[in-house]
């Protein structure tokens, strides 16, 4: 009798004891969140350069030729501010992509599937969250003892990665587990 070895997560959701769903909502609010930061980021901006022109103009004769630089140094330290939080709002724009509606994660007695990935428990090699980098959701990531991977953006899935592990550790038999410590550094 061979390993049942779905390739589809149609395969696993019938058979599947443990589904952990994306969370594209949460993806959503991420975008948003990051928009509207750009937002006031760009206001902000403006607002600092008005005010270091209303100082030059009306104060000209305290600014005397520093004047100029009020305004550049107000503009250079805005746009500065405006290109950090641009940069953060694309990386959320394209954790968003990542997340479609449906099943990220399904275990069973049999194996796991991830992201398109399906192992059977002796061919799973490691289980780790790596952290997130400049802003980025942490990963969970499954590798084979093959070298094939794949992974899923924490923060946007429907359950807590303690609440993962402990399926993971159940439903493997003690065989495998999500090494979180990468998640304190």
């Amino acid at each position: 009798m061979g390993v049942r070895r779905p390739t589809t997560m149609a395969a696993v959701k019938g058979g599947g004891e443990y589904v952990v769903y994306y969370a594209p909502e949460a993806a959503q609010a991420a975008v948003a969140r990051r928009r509207s930061m750009l937002v006031q980021r760009l206001i902000s901006t403006a607002v600092s350069v008005a005010i270091g022109a209303a100082v030059w103009y009306f104060f000209a004769d305290q600014v005397g030729s520093f004047g100029p630089w009020l305004v550049g140094s107000a503009l250079a330290v805005g746009l500065v501010w405006v290109l950090i939080t641009s940069t953060g709002l694309f990386q959320a724009r394209a954790d968003a992509k990542l997340v479609a509606p449906g099943p990220a994660f399904a275990t069973t007695r049999e194996g796991v599937w991830v992201a398109g990935l399906w192992l059977p428990w002796p061919e799973v090699g490691a289980f780790r969250a790596a952290p997130g980098r400049l802003g980025r959701s942490p990963l969970l990531r499954v590798e084979a003892r093959d070298g094939r991977s794949a992974s899923v953006p924490m923060n946007y899935l429907s359950a807590l990665p303690a609440n993962i592990d402990s399926a993971v550790r159940a439903l493997s038999g003690g065989r495998s587990w999500i090494d979180l410590s990468r998640l304190d550094d």
